[in-house]
């Protein structure tokens, strides 16, 4: 009889953690709260890698040991912050982390690892996850080396055992309950929930079994060589190719920043003779367009780099020369950016829109510092793990910062100072802007604190009934008692609102 071998023992332990996972999945989707339930499962997955690698099923080099921290605080950001928009983000920032772990990253090491390292180390595990079991049952599991003795064979012989009894039961248990009603009653009412249950949980662990096996198993296969893997990031362009898409950029990008010196900080007055509009609308008109722009000169910039003849020194020294004219310039856009930003809210308010599009630019000013001190000194394969590292910085400080908190306290600041209000918008921010919408109530027009307090009640008063919805922001908002300290109103017709603006989202 052929013995159980190595790659088989691996695919049983991954078969199985993943049918646990699933079971746990499936027993915290239905039994604790919203985003609790999910940190809890990441919290499983983590135990699971642990028991794996404990078994030696699965190795990770000790280098990725510091990922442990900022992937556990990302874990509990997603329970403290009620925004939807940032527990996004951190949803998004620990699949971010989890590519450092991938075999293609691990290999090359995070440091070493690329962009398009990084690019496939995603794309291994969500390949994982799209094959699921599929590899563990028909490669990896050497079905015929399975002991035919002990445990495995009652395990063996009770599935087939049950296989074949559930067909002869059926017909049997149908005859019998054409044959008695009362007992066809009661046996219809005893499995027809217990079928019921079976079937919806069943297939919810089967669903979860499958993901969870299809990306243990990214993790738990044979690290390949960093050899494998290694390339030559050196191009075949020269700076005559390279140097002209760059160059004519640069002069764009020249002509821009003139007119902004020229218009944006130049004052009302010229806005107002050149284009008829006011200040303020023309720093709105494009401030989007602009971070866009920004955004997309980063691709660009790599692209260059990557594609350039480096066999030549002055080739070389021309193109960074040009890259780093660029970034002056992208640095001094950013800084119109910001000014138009600044505008724009004194102007029309704050919005979650307009708040993560200035945070985007942060991260984009750490970005290109990044750049300048790497790929600009000949050092590109540091550039992707720093810049993931950036992200995570910025990201962490979102969660300290509270984005809705600062969004209710500028808007009701406004508010309170005359300029116009939406108290609408300001109604349907997240529970983690409720405290200081309560303290700044009682500085606003009558009419608008009315307006928002019964808009308040519309939308908490059904919300804070939900048993399954919990993280700190929302059982803290809900714990100090949100009617309290409220605007006590008459029954209030919104048309008699009186100085309610429109949206301050609309543009």
């Amino acid at each position: 009889m052929m013995a159980m071998t190595e790659r088989t023992r691996r695919g049983l332990a991954v078969l199985g953690a993943g049918v646990a996972l699933g079971v746990a999945a499936d027993v915290l989707v239905h039994t604790v709260p919203e985003r609790l339930n999910l940190a809890l499962g990441l919290g499983a997955l983590a135990l699971v890698f642990g028991f794996l690698a404990q078994r030696g099923l699965i190795s990770l080099p000790p280098r990725l040991a510091p990922v442990g921290v900022p992937l556990g605080l990302l874990c509990v950001a997603l329970i403290w912050r009620d925004s939807p928009f940032l527990f996004a983000l951190n949803l998004a920032g620990i699949m971010g982390l989890a590519t450092l772990t991938s075999p293609r990253v691990v290999a090359m090491s995070p440091q070493r690892a690329g962009l398009a390292d990084y690019g496939w180390g995603a794309a291994q595990m969500l390949g994982g996850l799209s094959l699921g079991g599929i590899p563990l049952l028909l490669s990896d599991i050497e079905w015929r080396s399975l002991p035919r003795e002990g445990k495995v064979r009652v395990v063996s012989d009770a599935a087939v055992g049950l296989a074949a009894a559930v067909p002869v039961i059926a017909v049997l248990g149908g005859l019998l309950m054409d044959s008695d009603p009362v007992f066809s009653r009661l046996m219809t009412d005893a499995f027809r929930v217990k079928l019921d249950f079976l079937v919806n949980h069943g297939f919810a662990v089967c669903i979860w079994s499958w993901l969870a096996a299809g990306l243990l198993r990214v993790f738990t296969r044979t690290q390949p060589l960093p050899g494998e893997f290694a390339y030559s990031w050196a191009g075949r362009r020269r700076l005559g190719q390279v140097g002209v898409v760059v160059g004519l950029v640069d002069l764009l990008f020249l002509a821009f920043v003139g007119v902004q010196f020229r218009y944006l900080f130049g004052g009302a007055d010229l806005v107002r003779e050149a284009i008829g509009l006011s200040y303020a609308e023309y720093a709105r008109s494009g401030f989007f367009e602009l971070v866009t722009v920004v955004a997309l000169s980063l691709p660009l910039l790599l692209m260059a780099d990557w594609s350039l003849d480096r066999t030549d020194p002055r080739a070389v020294r021309g193109f960074r020369q040009l890259a780093c004219l660029m970034l002056v310039l992208l640095n001094v856009m950013l800084a119109s950016a910001l000014f138009r930003m600044r505008l724009y809210t004194l102007e029309y308010g704050l919005t979650e829109l307009r708040f993560y599009t200035t945070a985007f630019m942060g991260w984009l000013v750490l970005v290109f510092g990044w750049f300048a001190a790497t790929v600009l000194r000949g050092q590109r394969p540091r550039f992707a793990s720093g810049a993931l590292i950036a992200g995570l910085l910025v990201l962490l400080t979102l969660n300290l910062l509270n984005p809705d908190r600062i969004i209710a306290a500028t808007n009701t600041s406004r508010a309170a100072a005359g300029r116009p209000f939406d108290p609408a918008y300001t109604s349907a921010l997240s529970a983690d802007a409720l405290p200081t919408i309560r303290r700044a109530l009682h500085n606003l027009p009558r009419g608008q604190a009315c307006v928002l307090t019964a808009q308040l009640k519309d939308r908490w008063a059904a919300e804070f009934a939900r048993a399954d919805r919990w993280n700190i922001s929302y059982a803290h908002a809900r714990r100090i008692g949100w009617q309290d300290g409220l605007i006590r109103c008459p029954p209030w017709n919104q048309t008699q609102s009186g100085g309610v603006s429109r949206p301050i989202g609309a543009s």
